[in-house]
């Protein structure tokens, strides 16, 4: 999965803050929603994101497994992110 050719990143100290400009339109995501992005831009697959943020957080990845999930649907829905087929 890669960002949408439209899409800008912005960080900042909450997380971050997601312009899609062809539709002109605006998303802001928490810090890890940012990592998460951060990882989709390092084209990681769903199940290491998973890994990494329960890693990192200190949780079960059975906990987060919906919950990242259901972001990266978003995302896909928003057309943040492309699915790339190879």
């Amino acid at each position: 999965m890669i960002l949408n050719e439209h899409v800008k990143i912005r960080e900042e100290k909450f997380g971050a803050v997601i312009f899609e400009t062809l539709r002109e339109k605006v998303f802001v995501t928490n810090s890890t929603g940012k990592d998460i992005l951060n990882l989709l831009e390092k084209d990681y697959p769903q199940e290491k994101i998973i890994e990494v943020l329960a890693d990192d957080y200190g949780l079960n990845p059975v906990d987060i497994k919906e919950d990242v999930f259901n972001f990266i649907s978003q995302l896909k829905e928003n057309k943040i992110i492309k699915v790339i087929t190879q």
